[in-house]
């Protein structure tokens, strides 16, 4: 009967395993946001706010949006599916899914080879001359990551599925190290293109490392009777996309305007957005991940209200740690960024520059907190229209 599928323990959420999951994810991207400082600092000393920094930010830019978005649409839109799936099995058609995926990252990234200086001047219209091409050239470079960060998303969301968060929260530390070792090694001789090195061949090294790991789960045979379409498949993390994309072009704006207010304006924005980001990751995506897996199977349920009554708590929770996020880092802001980057190319005008950008975008951190908690776990029930409002609105 309905009453006894609703009181089955299957479709009870446990919050020790949300709690669990969290503390995993959360250790994770302690490790990788602080390899993240540790990145944005190496350029900050190698590179300070010049005309280097504003092409490397540039280059960056569109393969972090892709990447930040092909994350949140697999995991978030494709992992609910595989979440609520028969254990033991596996989707029949991920293949297809994977050769989708792959064949557009691909494509993508042929795109941005060919089209690098269109691009450059579309990102960043008032770049110099000479600072664009320099751009165009790193972005080439960077584009070589688009594949294997795709690939590897895929294989990302297969271990959040089995709820094995451990070697998925830490990906963004293979790529930061890479960049890290390569810039030092490779800056007496090649300048700002050691960093685009590194984020490609620390794409790649993330790509075989998840391929290894997620093995055994792909190893699975399909689960029978399960529809298993590709067009299933693909119209479920298709709102989640096209949320992420939404969200993602507010930087990517607000990046082109920098570029408009003279040299340094850009790299600027860039350590902006690396501060705030770090308090929104942490906040975030560690409980957004884990509560996942555990609000998945209400998506087939009538009764959702156990689901929605777990999001407003997290909301909650979020709504109350970036307040007093925010209170810190307005008091702190001057002190930290100093603390943080001011060495080497990076001066007392780079700090007074940054810190000015930064005071003006704290109080958004409360609200795309409490959006981003909201709006993926509205994407694991199945109800997108919201999420992508609200990201039409922003």
């Amino acid at each position: 009967s309905m009453s006894t599928a609703i009181e089955t323990p299957a479709a009870q959420i446990s919050e020790w395993k949300v709690v669990k999951g969290g503390l995993v994810v959360g250790a994770g991207l302690l490790v990788g946001q602080a390899l993240g400082f540790i990145r944005q600092a190496t350029i900050a000393y190698l590179l300070g706010t010049g005309p280097p920094a504003d092409a490397l930010a540039v280059a960056f830019a569109p393969v972090d949006l892709l990447w930040a978005a092909l994350s949140t649409a697999v995991i978030f839109g494709f992992g609910p599916l595989l979440a609520s799936r028969a254990p033991g099995a596996m989707s029949a058609s991920f293949a297809d899914l994977e050769r989708l995926v792959v064949g557009a990252a691909g494509a993508a990234a042929v795109i941005f080879v060919v089209l690098a200086e269109g691009i450059v001047r579309l990102l960043a219209p008032g770049l110099p001359p000479a600072t664009a091409a320099l751009a165009a050239r790193l972005l080439r470079i960077t584009a070589l990551a688009i594949p294997a960060v795709a690939w590897s998303t895929l294989f990302t969301a297969l271990l959040y599925s089995e709820r094995k968060f451990a070697f998925a929260a830490f990906h963004q530390g293979t790529v930061n190290i890479c960049i890290i070792a390569a810039a030092l090694l490779l800056d007496p001789h090649v300048g700002a293109f050691g960093f685009a090195f590194g984020y490609a061949g620390g794409a790649w090294l993330q790509l075989a490392a998840a391929y290894a790991v997620s093995r055994r789960i792909r190893g699975l045979r399909p689960a029978r009777g399960e529809p298993g379409t590709l067009r299933a498949l693909v119209s479920q993390p298709a709102p989640v996309l096209c949320y992420s994309l939404l969200v993602g072009l507010n930087p990517v704006v607000t990046r082109a305007l920098a570029s408009t207010f003279g040299p340094g304006a850009t790299a600027a924005f860039d350590y902006c957005l690396k501060l705030l980001g770090v308090p929104l990751a942490l906040l975030v995506i560690p409980i957004s991940s884990s509560l996942l897996s555990e609000i998945a199977p209400f998506r087939l349920r009538q009764d959702r209200q156990a689901a929605l009554g777990a999001i407003r708590r997290a909301a909650l929770a979020t709504l109350l740690a970036s307040g007093v996020m925010v209170l810190l880092m307005t008091a702190l802001g001057p002190w930290i960024v100093a603390l943080l980057f001011e060495r080497g190319q990076f001066g007392a005008a780079s700090t007074a520059a940054v810190t000015s950008i930064l005071a003006g975008f704290f109080p958004a951190l409360i609200a795309w907190s409490v959006l981003d908690v909201i709006s993926r776990s509205l994407f694991s029930l199945g109800r997108p229209r919201l999420p992508i409002l609200a990201a039409v609105l922003a």
